[in-house]
């Protein structure tokens, strides 16, 4: 360890520093105060430069083999992709190129390539005094740094990482032809929707080989390497046109364009192909994990140990050689696949996603949309509508407010609500029918919308939305909460890996834990560069959740979500919006939390006759999560959930505006009677149970199971 500094000072020592430093001065007064000569002094300082730094330089031999693929594993070690950009890579010779190709790449990254030593002092100069004016940040970096950057020193904005660069720089000019660096450049720089190399881009953009490409293509892919996500031609057109025709102008500047070809490329329409899907090359599990595997993409390119930019992080992620461990359960995930393929698996059934999350952890054990894997973004990151299934936050809004969830409310419908909601909020039932007295556990089995706007209108739309978001559910920042988010009107909808993860709170009795789908990540040499840190904070107190638990096995014992009854203890959720537009179970046993959505991806679209019926929570959705809990849970010991009795909470009966009955323990007549409005709004429907007529008595006490203390956490 001690050879190799003591070798660099001697090699310093034996340097002749004062002709150097003097030959630099000169140099650099050249390049400040004459222009004529600007170029060449510049020129002749970077070959100094990198002569000086060359016997300090680290080895380069391994550069033809750097570039490697990344591994994505599942929790049990088996692989389940490799990233290569999502399609294999396309190597091109320079020999294969035209011409115009490989002067789009240079106009647009380093006109002087062939003229400098691998350091631009005129670029570096010229990007400070831009940088000091105020202007757009600019970099003054030459393909070989850039080269260096990609294979060896990483994205950290550090001196040393820059003064590291400069020393592999000086490494490849000394042992590689400028032909061979700018071959291995166009092969390997990152182009934007995870294609890497010139030869990948033009057939996933264009649809044409490299050989194919016109100079206005070649320009638009070469000005996509500064900024790869940002320039995108099938989301930013305006931008990429703007930028190419500035690498076209620098073509014709440097006389690689005629006047004629410049006016002939300025006029050439962007035509880009449609997108393929993202992803990975599959490994055993074929393409189930695809969604998996975009989800542990969008994971890792936030992190910063693989980069300082989204475009560093993603050519490190894809070229790096990583091995990533993930929470994926393998059997688990099968289990979700044949579930949906055998309920909504016929062309033209609408889409499917299951979400599972290990509840007190938070790992996503299995996250994937279903059947289609050439989507381009994720449904189970993408929010939509809850309908229904964002009643249990206003449960627990009720039991934090003080109210006895054995109250007794009127259910019929359309009824229209005050209090808290202003201006005053009509609701109905599903397909209109109403159902008498009603208690509140009764009311959220068959989910009763009547039942809760007037819950609502109690505990008021701020009380609902504190609750909602420590379970995980973000809020919109610029719409104020509404009463009808009490039955899934959001300005923003929910997605469902938050769903999942704010139910499995409920399975962790009260303790929430952030999502996550990466446990490790380790670089080639088996080092690990990051290990993902549990978060997790006491979001709500565990009798509360414990009484919400015992009255959300009722929707799955007697109510609406019937059909997802397992062979062991079980609580969850219905939700259907209006039109039948989404449709969702959530539910979860102590060891799983699971999220199941089935609608269209694309939009609102109603579901009004898929397989001879209209599609609720009730229907599909809890089908698949019975099919699939099954097998997922299959060889695990059956658990009790945490259940609590209202009694140990000190709760009071329900105080408010309601036609009916008086709540229990009371015997006074109704506060006030709900106004009438020609502006009423219609609720999401939910069931396609008709509320049913229940006496007014008290309903028994939930028994309690006890259950331990929620396990360590931290502050949100």
């Amino acid at each position: 360890m001690t050879k190799q500094p003591a070798r660099w000072r001697a090699r310093l020592r034996a340097l002749q520093w004062g002709r150097i430093a003097a030959g630099l001065a000169l140099v650099l007064a050249i390049v400040a105060f004459v222009p004529p000569l600007r170029r060449a002094a510049a020129d002749a300082a970077s070959k100094v430069i990198l002569f000086v730094a060359a016997p300090l330089a680290p080895s380069v031999g391994n550069f033809n083999s750097i570039s490697a693929n990344t591994r994505i594993v599942a929790a049990d070690g088996s692989e389940i992709a490799q990233l290569n950009g999502g399609q294999a890579r396309k190597p091109v010779t320079l020999a294969e190129l035209p011409p115009h190709v490989v002067h789009a790449v240079l106009a647009a990254e380093d006109a002087d390539f062939y003229h400098h030593g691998g350091v631009d002092l005129v670029a570096i100069a010229r990007a400070v005094g831009a940088n000091l004016r105020g202007a757009k940040v600019q970099g003054g970096s030459t393909i070989t740094q850039q080269l260096a950057k990609l294979n060896y020193t990483g994205s950290q904005r550090t001196a040393f990482r820059k003064f590291k660069e400069l020393l592999y720089a000086s490494k490849l000019e000394q042992q590689y032809s400028k032909n061979q660096l700018l071959e291995r450049y166009v092969n390997q720089v990152y182009l934007g929707h995870g294609a890497y190399g010139i030869g990948a881009a033009s057939e996933d953009f264009f649809g044409v080989t490299p050989d194919k490409l016109t100079p206005a293509q070649a320009a638009a892919l070469a000005g996509k390497i500064r900024a790869p996500s940002q320039l995108d031609p099938r989301t930013a057109p305006a931008a990429v046109i703007q930028r190419r025709d500035q690498v076209l102008h620098s073509m014709r500047k440097h006389g690689w364009l005629s006047d004629a070809e410049l006016r002939a490329s300025l006029a050439e329409p962007l035509q880009v192909q449609p997108a393929k899907g993202l992803g990975g090359q599959p490994g055993p599990l074929g393409g189930d994990a695809a969604h998996f595997v975009q989800f542990v993409i969008e994971q890792a390119s936030g992190l910063d140990e693989l980069g300082g930019s989204p475009e560093s992080r993603g050519k490190q992620l894809f070229t790096g050689g990583y091995t990533i461990e993930t929470t994926l359960d393998p059997k688990a995930l099968a289990a979700a696949t044949a579930s949906i393929r055998d309920t909504l698996g016929r062309p033209g059934d609408p889409s499917t996603t299951i979400v599972s999350v290990q509840p007190g952890d938070g790992a996503v054990r299995v996250l994937t949309d279903g059947l289609d894997t050439a989507r381009e973004f994720l449904v189970a990151t993408h929010p939509r509508q809850p309908g229904s299934s964002f009643k249990p936050y206003v449960y627990l809004a009720m039991l934090e407010a003080g109210i006895d969830p054995r109250s007794v409310l009127d259910s019929g419908a359309p009824k229209t609500v005050t209090g808290e909601c202003r201006p005053p909020y009509t609701v109905k039932n599903y397909e209109g029918h109403g159902g008498g007295p009603m208690d509140i556990d009764k009311a959220l089995a068959e989910s009763v919308n009547a039942v809760f706007a007037q819950l609502a209108a109690k505990v008021g739309p701020p009380a609902m939305q504190k609750v909602a978001e420590r379970a995980g559910i973000r809020h919109d920042e610029v719409n104020p909460p509404r009463c009808p988010m009490a039955l899934g009107g959001l300005d923003r909808g929910v997605t469902p890996l938050e769903q999942a993860a704010a139910y499995a709170t409920f399975a962790a009795n009260g303790t929430y834990a952030a999502p996550y789908g990466i446990t490790r990540i380790t670089d080639r040499r088996g080092r690990v560069v990051y290990r993902h840190a549990k978060k997790t904070f006491p979001a709500f107190p565990d009798k509360e959740v414990g009484v919400l638990n015992g009255a959300m096995q009722g929707v799955v014992d007697h109510g609406t979500g019937t059909a997802a009854k397992l062979d062991r203890p079980v609580a969850g959720k219905t939700g259907t919006t209006e039109n039948s537009q989404d449709a969702w179970f959530i539910g979860y046993t102590p060891q799983l939390a699971t999220a199941v959505w089935v609608g269209h991806p694309e939009g609102a679209v109603p579901m009004t006759n898929v397989h001879g019926i209209n599609v609720t929570g009730g229907s599909f959705p809890a089908r698949m999560f019975g099919s699939y809990m099954k097998a997922a849970l299959a060889g695990q010991p059956p658990l009790p959930l945490f259940t609590a009795s209202p009694d140990e909470l000190g709760l009071k009966p329900f105080q408010g505006t309601f036609t009916g009955p008086p709540s229990i323990g009371t015997s006074s007549t109704p506060e006030s009677t709900p106004p009438t409005s020609s502006e009423t709004t219609t609720s999401a429907p939910e069931s396609t149970t008709t509320t049913r007529a229940q006496s007014t008595t008290t309903a028994a006490p939930k028994s309690t199971t006890t259950a331990p203390a929620p396990t360590t956490t931290q502050p949100p």
